[in-house]
């Protein structure tokens, strides 16, 4: 078996018979690969010794109970999930394009990205294309990296994109940190502070695996990274809230903001050294699936409006 047989045989597969090889290996057997193929076993059998005899390779192991995934098989039904799953996305993407009548988007964000930014693009492209429909989640890093890696997601917008081969970052801007107090705060006018000074006080911070909360802790000491604060909570608009009822400080991500008519009542108070630990925002995406019309004309969209969102000009 010579890999220019394999490299030769490839173009020749039709999309179909990867569909029956998938469908085996999920049901291993033939019997019910079959009648959900409406087809007789024997049948699907030959088409999968034909895919073998053309391959020049073993894709199962047949035995009494059915038919289990050889070593092989197993590479092949992986990429025979992706290439199916790409060709219906191809199939969807040539059927949407005309004039964007139609299409779905699905787009992962970190949360403190979304009320200000997000949500009204979003919201004015469903004004825009009413039958393209997006699914916005908010996820962690590590959660939009597996969305774009399993292309469960078109593109993310997240903090601090994680460095995977297989994932571009289109854009990036620096986002510093900030603490922020209610304006009857006793630091409401300190204007600049150090973080360990921050600990002396109730404080409220998003959790450990947060890159706001990693940033925040590289600005203290060694000996004082393991503190725990007054309150932990996953929410930008949890941590504004503590701040305005006068609890204490939150601590949060510059982004947090950027729409002044959301910071009514706080203070906001600037962290010695935030330039320097501060995380980054990134608009990423799979390096090679391509995107649909629907989500090309979102993601640019977003872009357009990037650099400025990030700097903070409104």
């Amino acid at each position: 078996m010579g890999r220019s047989k394999i490299i030769g045989a490839l173009p020749r597969m039709p999309l179909q018979v990867l569909k029956y090889a998938i469908s085996i290996a999920e049901h291993g057997s033939t019997l019910a690969a079959a009648h959900e193929a409406n087809l007789t076993p024997s049948a699907l059998s030959r088409q999968i010794v034909q895919l073998e005899h053309e391959l020049g390779i073993a894709l199962f192991e047949r035995h009494s109970r059915g038919m289990r995934l050889t070593a092989a098989g197993e590479i092949f039904v992986d990429a025979a999930h992706q290439m199916v799953s790409r060709m219906e996305r191809l199939a969807a993407d040539l059927n949407d394009v005309n004039a964007l009548k139609r299409g779905h988007v699905a787009l992962y964000a970190s949360e403190a990205l979304v009320a200000d930014f997000l949500l009204p693009k979003v919201t004015e492209n469903g004004r825009l294309f009413p039958n393209i429909k997006i699914d916005l989640v908010i996820a962690s890093g590590r959660q939009a990296e597996k969305a774009l890696l399993n292309e469960q997601a078109d593109f993310a917008v997240i903090f601090n994109a994680p460095g995977h081969a297989d994932l571009q970052v289109i854009a990036e801007r620096r986002n510093r940190l900030i603490a922020i107090v209610s304006q009857n705060h006793p630091l409401a006018d300190a204007g600049k502070i150090e973080a360990r000074e921050l600990l002396e006080m109730p404080i409220a911070l998003p959790p450990r695996s947060y890159a706001t909360r990693v940033a925040f802790d590289g600005l203290l000491p060694d000996d004082r990274r393991g503190f725990q604060a007054h309150l932990t909570v996953n929410s930008i608009a949890a941590l504004k809230t503590y701040a305005r009822l006068g609890t204490g400080v939150a601590v949060v991500p510059e982004i947090a903001i950027w729409d002044r008519d959301s910071i009514q009542g706080l203070a906001v108070i600037e962290l010695a050294g935030s330039d320097r630990v501060g995380t980054r925002i990134c608009v990423c995406r799979h390096r090679v699936r391509s995107l649909s019309a629907a989500a090309t004309r979102l993601m640019d969209d977003l872009l357009a409006s990037f650099p400025s969102y990030a700097a903070g000009d409104h």
